[in-house]
């Protein structure tokens, strides 16, 4: 049997932080060099962070995140409506992080199938638990990062508009110019949003 990738945890350094990707993803669409993009933004605190610390570890966060894009979505990021931008991170985050892929696809898109929109604790839980039978990883850390893991999801996914502030499960209206984006990719899936799959 083989074993299962070791999930990536980093997202606890930062949620969607919307106005921060924007920000990184217009300099990079100006030089196209991503190390020239972290010279111009830590040149010009462009992320406006209080500490030299705490900028760089956004910067390097988001920046990891955002590479995953091509430049189309980095310029619909940039250009594209509000609800546009806050599907495409919520999409940038889901192909970055395995983790909350499968939280989205196998507790979010399940529930509203279901026709059940209410995310609860129990959900996250009960998710955490089965993975963890796999992902010995999610064994070993505290119970202070786990809370973290948790709350930073919840958090991304109220941020992009997939739940609203009591945890519901809002259904997904995604613009054809974000879709035709999306699809020129080889692979890609649409169950990490809470919408009828075709």
């Amino acid at each position: 049997m083989i074993k299962p990738a070791r999930y990536k945890l980093s997202f606890t350094a930062a949620s969607l932080k919307l106005q921060e990707s924007r920000t990184i993803a217009e300099v990079y669409l100006k030089v196209k060099d991503w190390e020239a993009t972290k010279r111009e933004i830590e040149k010009d605190n462009l992320l406006q962070s209080r500490t030299a610390s705490r900028a760089k570890r956004t910067y390097q966060e988001l920046s990891q995140r955002l590479q995953v894009l091509t430049d189309d979505e980095l310029e619909l990021l940039v250009e594209g409506d509000l609800q546009e931008q806050k599907y495409l991170l919520w999409f940038n985050v889901c192909s970055y992080y395995q983790f909350i892929h499968d939280f989205a696809v196998e507790v979010v898109h399940e529930k509203f199938l279901r026709m059940d929109y209410q995310l609860t604790d129990f959900d996250y839980s009960a998710f955490y638990n089965t993975k963890a039978d796999d992902h010995p990883e999610l064994e070993l850390i505290t119970d202070s990062t786990k809370d973290k893991l948790k709350q930073v999801i919840l958090r991304m996914l109220q941020e992009a508009g997939i739940t609203n502030d009591e945890a519901r499960i809002l259904p997904a209206l995604l613009s054809n110019r974000l879709i035709n984006s999306l699809k020129r990719r080889e692979i890609i899936d649409l169950r990490i949003f809470p919408m009828v799959v075709q």
